[in-house]
């Protein structure tokens, strides 16, 4: 049953760690195991570890290069870690300017959710929380049905995003 929205008065990092208890939360309470979340630097990787490391956490992050080994090797000991850069997709700038109209965080989340499913982590389908950003960190949380197809995934629940 979806809960209430809350929003953020400002965008970015200073968000991440209640986005993340919010997310964690929705997810307890709804039965999702899965938190897909985007991380570029590790950051949001490392704080999903110590506030929900009892879910199943994966963390897609842009690419390699941007994402400090000690943090990649950090979070792989409880999650799965992917690179948006190597996985073979197109987002269409229409979708992606359909999805920004709810905020930067919004698109980003439903980016997140399809690299999961074509990297076969998430199950097309699947009932997940994403989670993206605006900037650096986390500030929008989303219960989404995951695909392959950007045309395919389900928003059916807004847990949190900036104003």
């Amino acid at each position: 049953m979806p809960g209430s929205v809350e929003y953020f008065e400002q965008r970015g990092r200073a968000n991440t760690e209640r986005t993340l208890q919010l997310a964690c939360q929705r997810a307890r309470e709804e039965g999702i195991r899965r938190i897909v979340l985007a991380s570029t630097r590790g950051y949001t990787a490392g704080k999903a570890l110590e506030i929900c490391g009892d879910l199943d956490l994966i963390a897609v992050g842009i690419g390699r290069t941007s994402f400090p080994l000690d943090e990649a090797e950090r979070f792989q000991q409880g999650g799965e870690l992917i690179f948006a850069r190597e996985i073979d997709y197109e987002y269409p700038p229409d979708m992606q300017s359909a999805f920004r109209c709810f905020g930067e965080g919004t698109k980003v989340a439903v980016e997140v959710a399809v690299c999961a499913v074509r990297k076969g982590l998430v199950a097309e389908g699947e009932r997940v929380i994403a989670v993206g950003g605006s900037s650096r960190g986390a500030d929008t949380a989303l219960v989404v049905d995951a695909s392959w197809d950007f045309s395919g995934v389900h928003i059916s629940e807004i847990i949190c995003k900036p104003a």
